[in-house]
């Protein structure tokens, strides 16, 4: 027996001296201070897609699209294009002709991009969805870039698989009748729909994995306002996350967080005792403040944001400035950092 125990001891010990240990995780040297600009225009007429590791950015009209859809083989999310101030009410009937927007309750999506804070949600999916397709959603899209008839739209989902979303459409008063296919691509995060060229995807977002955070005009709920007040629903210019490949973000604020840490001080070695939100408007647009008495808007000091990269690099984002040189407003001029 004594014999036995010394071999497998014996086994124990060659097998554990022939095994590789691990490897020390050797991080990488932090990055340059890159300082960038997203050139939005003057009416923040323009979406800047900005890749923080490597600076480069994709520059499209926000006006050109009206819904987006979900990509991947699991997405059955639908969007408003909310820069267009674009709303949507269920009308609770499956059918095209007889359904209205009368009595229903109107909605926009909220800048958070979370489930529960958009117009349509899953709530296409009716009991009945599989036989029916969804509920008619009247959508408004937007008072200030369409009128008259062109305005409305009554929208349906007939169908949805891991490949495409089979909708159909028409005119408020049900003229114009058609139906399209929106064909999934996991390489993006979003397929972009226009209801006035149906039958063409716009090309608006890059794929995915090219971009970070996108610089673009949104509408803003500020939800202590009453509903009919004309500041409940207000036209912002901020930045979102990409939300759809898993980036997160936090934000540092002198005097509103604890333990706050100047952006300069703020190293690698701290992130364990952040807590980051999934939430697309961390960075968002109040980054900045209108001053009533120079008519300027200004860039709060001591504040920075750490941005997680779906990629796993942590990065510092800081906005530096709103103006370009000739003071036209809608440059934004920002430091990114990885860390």
């Amino acid at each position: 027996m004594r014999n036995i125990v010394l071999i497998f001891v014996s086994a124990l010990f060659l097998f554990s001296s022939c095994m590789k240990e691990d490897d020390a995780i050797i991080l990488p040297a932090p990055g340059s201070v890159k300082q960038m600009t997203a050139v939005m225009g003057n009416n923040y007429e323009t979406q800047i897609y900005v890749n923080l590791e490597t600076g480069a950015s994709v520059s499209r009209p926000y006006k050109a699209y009206d819904l987006a859809f979900e990509a991947s083989a699991q997405g059955m999310r639908i969007y408003l294009n909310s820069g267009k101030y674009m709303f949507a009410c269920n009308s609770g009937s499956d059918q095209m002709t007889v359904a209205d927007s009368v009595g229903k309750e109107w909605n926009i999506d909220d800048e958070q991009l979370l489930d529960d804070s958009l117009s349509m949600k899953y709530y296409w999916q009716t009991p009945s969805f599989n036989t029916n397709g969804s509920n008619v959603y009247v959508i408004d899209r937007g008072k200030p870039e369409h009128t008259g008839s062109a305005r409305w739209r009554k929208f349906k989902v007939l169908s949805v698989s891991a490949t495409e979303y089979k909708i159909c459409f028409s005119k408020y008063d049900n003229s114009a009748y058609d139906t399209a296919v929106i064909t999934k691509d996991p390489a993006y995060a979003l397929m972009y729909f226009n209801f006035d060229t149906p039958h063409q995807l716009v090309q608006q977002a890059p794929p995915s994995a090219d971009w970070d955070v996108v610089f673009t005009k949104y509408t803003h709920v500020f939800f202590e306002e009453p509903i009919g007040s004309p500041f409940r629903y207000y036209p912002v210019c901020g930045a979102l996350n990409n939300i759809w490949i898993g980036t997160q973000a936090l934000r540092q604020q002198k005097d509103s967080v604890a333990n706050y840490i100047p952006m300069e001080q703020c190293t690698y070695s701290l992130l364990n005792s952040y807590q980051f939100s999934n939430d697309a408007d961390v960075v968002g647009y109040n980054w900045k403040y209108y001053d009533f008495n120079d008519a300027h808007y200004h860039v709060y000091p001591d504040l920075y944001f750490v941005v997680k990269a779906a990629s796993g690099y942590y990065y510092k984002l800081r906005m530096v400035d709103f103006y370009n040189q000739q003071g036209d407003k809608g440059t934004v001029t920002f430091e990114s950092q990885r860390m």
